[in-house]
């Protein structure tokens, strides 16, 4: 267990300004998703594992926001040596 959830939790823990989705909902991104789906078929046919990133289909002020958020826990959390390992120092809560 790490003490922060990775950065794409922190960006669906927002809402999109971009497509008005709330939060803990995917974007509305067609042309995003229908980009990762073509790029996931071209690996289909190399023989390579689809790409499973859920930030990749997100807008670009959500995963910004998202960012502040992960840089503000990580400031106001202790020092690395300082942590008690197991403990998770996010303030998302059950948004994500």
């Amino acid at each position: 267990m790490t003490a922060f959830p990775p950065l794409h939790e922190y960006a669906l823990a927002h809402s999109c300004p971009t497509c008005k989705v709330k939060p803990g909902e995917p974007c509305r991104a067609p042309r995003k998703a229908a980009a990762l789906a073509a790029r996931n078929g071209l690996r289909a046919e190399l023989g390579l594992a689809p790409i499973e990133d859920p930030g990749i289909a997100l807008h670009l002020a959500r995963h910004d926001a998202g960012r502040r958020h992960y840089r503000r826990d990580v400031v106001a959390a202790p020092w690395p040596e300082d942590r008690i390992p197991g403990q998770r120092y996010d303030t998302l809560g059950g948004a994500a």
